[in-house]
């Protein structure tokens, strides 16, 4: 009984049934999402495509969807958070079933197009609208809950969908898979309405020293929008950039893992979609540790921790041969790229004012996004030149030097604190 008890506790802790539904339709939303990369090697091999053309069937989707993250955040502040989420999500899913259908590599690249303009729907909303249902001292928990959902959704497709791509085909999975996704919207439509924040009253008595624009005056309302969240984020503001530099780099590698794992070690291209979902497994553990370190240790040591450890992590892989040795590195940098996301997230939410939450997280998702949809073109135009050795092992050095960056931004941070 006591037993019982203590995981009831811990449940509701962490959020309950509102942040186990959030982790849902974030999961089915990420599941769509990330069968593109999944499902790469073996979409190459049957259009027989190159290094630069694989690079730009991906940046179709990211740069539509980075640049849709900035349009979705201000257009979820003007307007119904919950509507414009389900809107995104609705799309989505019926863009990945017409991805299906595309019988050219064409037809594909503009499905990819519209399915980036409704995934700026979701992640900019999704944040600032469940966590007003919860005060400030738990929005890493929760916030690593809807992440959670995320990694199981982000690892579950490429498996998913390299067993569906060997039965019947990869055009399958771009049918089944989107179901969730379909029902979450309907969901969203008919279960959750937005409420006022729990954590307003908090946040507006936070000293006036901080420089946090949390006081709803009229003078505040009349300053322009931009500016508002260029004070706000002032205090974060290198630490910010950093974590979305390593975006940049990791998301670039990441983007060609499983390519990489068939060019390298010769893996079946299958095989390597099924490995590629278990080092996203990786984020599974990632979010949670992520945002229970948030509220725990802090906000940002947390995430400078993240920073710190992931250079070394990603310079490992372009070092290690296929193995036990390997695999581990790999879950490693799946669960960092996750912990990134659930420590930069709460410290976002905590300098944000919730009237421009959605506007900061579409910028902070757009620019995210956005560099590293450019990146990858870049990416695989030099892969055809030199080779992806090369490149993967130019990436690794660019994150070690990035991760000291963070060190020693973590030292200065300490030394102004003494």
């Amino acid at each position: 009984m006591p037993k019982k008890i203590s995981l009831k506790k811990g449940f509701r802790d962490w959020g309950g049934g509102t942040a186990a539904f959030f982790g849902f339709t974030h999961g089915s939303h990420d599941m769509v999402i990330g069968l593109l990369v999944g499902l790469l090697p073996v979409i190459r091999d049957s259009m027989g495509l190159n290094y630069l053309q694989t690079g730009l069937l991906i940046s179709a989707f990211t740069i539509t969807s980075g640049i849709s993250q900035f349009f979705g955040g201000w257009l979820a502040d003007k307007f119904t958070r919950r509507r414009i989420i389900a809107i995104g999500m609705g799309g989505v899913g019926l863009s990945a079933i017409a991805i299906g259908f595309s019988p050219s590599y064409s037809i594909m690249m503009g499905m990819l197009v519209v399915m980036g303009i409704f995934s700026g729907g979701y992640h900019p909303s999704a944040t600032p609208m469940f966590t007003s249902y919860f005060e400030k001292s738990r929005h890493g928990r929760v916030i690593a809950i809807h992440m959670l959902g995320g990694s199981i959704g982000f690892s579950a497709s490429p498996v998913l969908g390299g067993i569906i791509a060997n039965a019947i085909g990869w055009h399958y999975a771009f049918f089944i898979l989107p179901v969730p996704v379909l029902v979450a919207t309907f969901l969203i439509i008919f279960k959750f309405k937005e409420r006022k924040r729990l954590d307003i009253d908090i946040e507006s008595r936070i000293n006036v020293n901080s420089k946090k624009p949390d006081s709803f005056d009229v003078e505040k309302k009349k300053e322009n929008r931009i500016l508002q969240i260029a004070h706000a984020l002032r205090p974060i503001a290198p630490l910010t950039i950093l974590a979305i530099l390593f975006q940049f780099v990791a998301g670039a590698a990441m983007a060609f893992i499983a390519i990489y794992l068939v060019d390298k070690h010769g893996i079946s291209s299958v095989h390597a979609a099924m490995w590629l979902g278990i080092v996203r497994g990786g984020g599974i553990v990632g979010s949670l540790l992520g945002g229970w370190l948030s509220d725990r240790w802090g906000r940002r040591d947390a995430l400078i921790l993240v920073l710190v450890v992931t250079g070394p992590a990603l310079f490992l892989a372009t070092r290690l041969s296929f193995g036990v040795g390997l695999i581990a590195v790999l879950l490693l940098l799946g669960l960092l790229m996750n912990m990134r996301q659930s420590t930069m997230q709460p410290l976002l939410v905590a300098y944000t004012p919730p009237t421009l939450m959605a506007t900061v997280f579409g910028f902070y998702f757009g620019l995210s996004m956005e560099g590293s949809s450019l990146i990858q073109p870049v990416a695989g135009y030099f892969m055809d030149i030199v080779g992806i050795n090369s490149v993967f092992n130019f990436i690794s050095i660019l994150a070690l030097c990035l991760s000291l960056f963070a060190l020693l931004l973590w030292k200065k941070t300490r030394l102004n604190q003494t």
